[in-house]
């Protein structure tokens, strides 16, 4: 393969190398989004903040990488994409140090801002990056590679959170992103940067960007904070909700018709781009809930430790790191449909099996349904992703890869938000019917509450143990009605798989080639 100026493209050593820094610092973003979830009772009381305050670690760098992720083709364009990524892992390898150095909470806060935003760019230009290197026969392979940081981080994340805050302390969740940073500038500084996009300096839409960066912060505070502050019963929240809303309406109005947009919705009149980001959000939102509700109830419930509930998620990412990149290479072979409907049915029953959970619950059933949920990601994640990517032209892939990817993250918000009031709100219902329950009187029950009475001098401890078998309980019933609605959803998308070709679209995107 030769390149535009008689130079040779990528392949061999460097193209592993190229491949390795570009990975690298993909999956550094994704496990930035979840190993922080475990270490934040230490990171609070290390910085004197509540508990409350302490979440907005999380919340803070979820905005400002969303704010950032439908900007990404427009700042390709106007700085170069090789330039623009590699300031990307300069400025997020940069913030990870200033995290761990925070002397205060503010601090902290102001830094993991930063290292959002620049997050927020190192999602779509690492799988635009990735599409460039390999040539178009090798898309889905190159695909697989790159989605292998999609399904490992999150779950590597709240496992390496929890060993390194009880090992060695909360700072080095940001310290392990000091080499893996260096290493990745290193590689794209080293072989990638003479292969940079063409610029062009497009007018700046200033009313479409205030519109969008205000309507999504709205949107995704609001997510964040609803739960906490009783959504709608909440003034701050209609407010946030109503500005989101309106601001993102007035977006879309005002893109449609200026002849620089900021974001462009043109995409979403191709069909497979459309049809493949919207699968991908719905799937990708019932795995991630899946993702973020097993170790919240196995802490809160079983009474695991994080370390043990780390654990017992691992087991979510051994066969795609198998899987993934066999089936990428090999999916151009295959009817994407039925591949997809293979995904939604064992996804189906492995989500089924979940809500299949008792109190009693051995970790080996525990361990085995996130196997199994792991099994189902290479059947949906590869051919989504690649039916929504692969044919997509040259100019267009950075702005394609920021928005699907900002529709999967947003997607994600949604359903954690829901989820999670759905959880407690059922577990309030079901606790109720429990106690009613136990309070309807049979020959049963007034045994049991007569040898409860004759136990001694303590029988306060004994109800105190009744009343926890019942939290126990309403808990995980509740936990079970989440996984019967994610159950449903990929349902959804089982049927919206049969709008799906039966052969993927060709790809016109072009390898990595040198430019003046």
């Amino acid at each position: 393969m030769q390149g535009a100026n008689g130079s040779p493209a990528l392949q061999g050593v460097e193209r592993t190398i190229a491949t390795l820094g570009v990975l690298i610092a993909s999956f550094m973003n994704v496990l930035d989004s979840t190993i922080a979830v475990v270490a934040l009772p230490s990171i609070a009381g290390s910085l004197s903040a509540t508990p409350s305050q302490g979440s907005w670690v999380l919340t803070i760098y979820g905005v400002c990488l969303a704010v950032v992720l439908p900007l990404s083709g427009w700042i390709a364009r106007r700085f170069g994409q090789i330039r623009s990524f590699m300031v990307a892992v300069v400025i997020f390898t940069l913030t990870s140090w200033l995290c761990a150095s925070a002397t205060s909470f503010d601090q902290l806060l102001v830094f993991r801002a930063l290292q959002g935003m620049s997050g927020g760019l190192l999602l779509p230009f690492s799988q635009s990056i990735v599409l460039r290197i390999y040539p178009p026969e090798e898309h889905g392979k190159a695909l697989g590679f790159w989605g292998l940081t999609a399904a490992v981080a999150p779950v590597a994340g709240p496992l390496l959170g929890g060993f390194i805050t009880d090992h060695l302390g909360w700072p080095w969740i940001f310290y392990i992103n000091l080499p893996l940073g260096a290493f990745s500038v290193w590689a794209c500084f080293t072989i990638l940067r003479r292969f940079e996009s063409e610029t062009r300096k497009d007018p700046i839409d200033f009313v479409g960007l205030i519109l969008l960066v205000v309507g999504v912060i709205s949107v995704q505070l609001a997510l964040d904070r609803g739960h906490e502050l009783d959504w709608f019963a909440s003034t701050q929240v209609r407010a946030l909700v109503v500005v989101g809303v309106v601001c993102l309406i007035s977006f879309l109005v005002w893109e449609m018709d200026i002849e620089h947009p900021i974001v462009d919705l043109s995409l979403f009149r191709s069909r497979s781009f459309a049809l493949g980001s919207t699968m991908t959000a719905l799937f990708y939102g019932a795995f991630f809930l899946s993702a973020v509700l097993y170790p919240l109830w196995m802490q809160t419930t079983l009474g695991y430790t994080a370390s043990a509930a780390g654990l017992v998620m691992a087991t979510t990412s051994v066969f795609p790191i198998i899987s993934m990149p066999i089936l990428g290479a090999r999916l151009r072979r295959l009817n994407p449909r039925n591949v997809v409907l293979l995904g939604c049915t064992l996804m189906f029953f492995a989500l089924l099996l979940h809500a299949m959970v008792t109190i009693q619950v051995s970790s080996t059933y525990l361990t085995t349904v996130r196997f199994m949920i792991g099994v189902t990601m290479p059947f949906l994640w590869m051919p989504l992703t690649v039916l929504t990517l692969v044919g997509m032209p040259p100019d267009k892939m950075d702005t394609a890869t920021g928005l699907s990817n900002f529709l999967r993250m947003l997607a994600a918000s949604i359903a954690t938000a829901i989820g999670i009031t759905l959880w407690d709100d059922r577990t309030v219902v079901h606790r109720a019917d429990l106690i009613q329950a136990v309070s309807n009187p049979t020959v049963e029950r007034q045994q049991f509450f007569e040898t409860v009475r004759q136990l001694g001098d303590d029988p306060e401890s004994v109800w105190a143990a009744i009343e926890f078998m019942v939290f126990q309980q309403s808990r995980t019933m509740a936990q079970q009605d989440v996984f019967f609605a994610c159950a449903a959803v990929i349902v959804g998308v089982a049927l919206m798989s049969l709008m799906m070709p039966s052969r993927l679209p060709s790809s016109t995107t072009r390898t990595v080639t040198a430019v003046d």
